[in-house]
């Protein structure tokens, strides 16, 4: 089965020579386990985006418009404290596997150095 998004965003005809044309993403998948990530940071998100997922299959429920809105990232937050005897790189990875990430803040402790961790929620 294929899955295609279309994800079409509200810009300006061209008026003259240079001006930025209708922004539009086509993002096709050719399995459920092809995922694409896609980047909205730069999306204005004043207005409602408009995504609409197609199947091929004409009548089908499936292929209405689904709805989205913006939701705020919630994070979970942990630390870790490396001494100077251990490799810092294997304590890290260690945790990346469970999937925290370093938060860039580190604090300085008599038992080492503390880094403050978070993954998603």
């Amino acid at each position: 089965m294929k899955t295609a998004v279309v994800v079409s965003l509200l810009a300006l005809q061209v008026i003259q020579p240079g001006q930025m044309t209708q922004a539009r993403v086509w993002v096709q998948n050719k399995g459920r386990a092809e995922a694409v990530p896609v980047d909205l940071r730069e999306v204005n998100t004043d207005l409602p985006l408009n995504v609409l997922v197609v199947n091929g299959l004409p009548g089908n429920p499936q292929t209405a418009p689904v709805l989205t809105r913006l939701t705020r990232q919630t994070w979970e937050y942990d630390s870790v404290t490396v001494t100077a005897e251990q490799d810092p790189v294997a304590v890290l990875n260690a945790r990346g596997q469970a999937g925290w990430e370093i938060t860039g803040a580190t604090l300085a402790s008599p038992a080492g150095t503390r880094i403050l961790l978070k993954r998603p929620r």
